[in-house]
């Protein structure tokens, strides 16, 4: 299990961060890697997971989406302007080598502080 945050202050997600990369780590698991925001399943940790993504974005609309392995959208999260807060929490059946990341779309977005969560918790 994991969860990281964004650090402090603005976060600007533009066409060259293709996945957030929440740096701030909570609780730490191996399988997460802050350089890259990518959650993989290790050997022997195939089962059930609970992903959660929160986010907030300031004074600016923003779109999110969950990926498992590759596009499309596992889920989405949108928020409007004046920090406004968004959160998807899901199940998924993940077996190993599975990657989970979150991935900015509509680029002219920014995500603002803390605010900003991704947890990944196996339950089965």
């Amino acid at each position: 299990a994991f969860t990281a945050t964004l650090p402090t202050g603005p976060h600007c997600c533009a066409k060259t961060f293709p996945r957030v990369k929440y740096s701030e780590i909570k609780c730490a698991d191996p399988g997460y890697d802050p350089v890259t925001g990518t959650f993989t399943v290790a050997a022997g940790m195939a089962g059930k997971y609970l992903v959660s993504v929160t986010m907030m974005t300031g004074t600016a609309a923003g779109h999110l989406q969950l990926i498992k392995n590759a596009p499309p959208a596992y889920v989405w999260l949108y928020t409007g302007n004046e920090y406004d807060m968004a959160t998807q929490t899901v199940c998924m059946d993940l077996v190993v080598g599975d990657q989970v990341w979150v991935q900015p779309t509509y680029w002219a977005m920014y995500l603002f502080d803390v605010y900003n969560t991704f947890t990944v918790i196996k339950f089965m």
